[in-house]
């Protein structure tokens, strides 16, 4: 009886082990710190046999989907460096990794570029093309009267980027061109860059582009202010950060 119960006792840590080695719960990432792209960090990973992904920043936790364990998540960028806690779970284990996303810097303050620009709007008579004074912590859209989509990040009231969507259709006409351009002049002023030089490098590239010259676009850097150019199927994407 006592053999037994030896025998028993021994086989005990070789069934966890047996039960750990087929769990295989695992949890990796691609980076251990990511930079900004355009307004956020892309943080991507393997969250294998995982049943249920969250992260948590500055204290909020949410939920992130998967595909076959591949997933990807965004966190906008802020003038301070930020730890990301990711949790794997598949109902009985977890794995939790950390990951840093850098800081970067503000643009500008956010309520006096608003009213700097509200003010520029009335001046030019557009009276509801105005901007919110105050907003939360985060991205928000705000979508212009001549069509353009303007993404602002904000985060204790410091503007940390902005970025700028349009049709690559509405480019094509006269008009759409030359609302792109306003706008662009526009932001990259308050930004605190060159407005008449980035619209100017911005035109040349372009033009480069449709005699097919070039298919890529190079970041535009005035006074500091980083302008960088996406292609993303039908749509044109600016952004604007420091």
């Amino acid at each position: 009886m006592k053999k037994t119960k030896y025998f028993l006792l021994l086989l005990i840590p070789i069934f966890f082990m047996v039960l750990s080695g087929c769990s295989s719960l695992s949890l990796k990432t691609t980076k251990n710190e990511y930079n900004a792209n355009g307004l956020v960090a892309v943080i991507k990973g393997k969250a294998t046999k995982a049943k249920k992904l969250t992260y948590t920043v500055a204290g909020v936790t949410k939920k992130v989907s998967m595909n076959e364990g591949h997933f990807a998540f965004t966190v906008p960028t802020t003038s301070n460096q930020q730890d990301v806690k990711i949790v794997a779970s598949d109902g009985s284990a977890t794995q939790t990794k950390i990951v840093t996303v850098n800081k970067e810097k503000p643009l500008t303050d956010y309520t006096a570029l608003a009213q700097q620009y509200n003010y520029n709007a009335l001046m030019v008579d557009r009276p509801t093309d105005q901007l919110p004074l105050i907003v939360k912590d985060g991205i928000f859209t705000y979508k212009q009267p001549t069509g353009t989509t303007l993404y602002f990040n904000v985060q204790s009231n410091y503007l940390m980027g902005i970025a700028m969507k349009c049709q690559y259709k509405d480019l094509k006409s006269e008009t759409g061109l030359k609302n792109f351009g306003m706008s662009l002049y526009t932001m990259s002023e308050l930004a605190g860059a060159d407005g008449k030089a980035v619209t100017k490098n911005l035109q040349k590239q372009m033009k480069n582009m449709d005699n097919g010259n070039k298919t890529t676009m190079k970041q535009i850097t005035s006074k500091g202010v980083h302008v960088n150019i996406n292609l993303a199927g039908n749509a044109f994407y600016v952004y604007i950060t420091k």
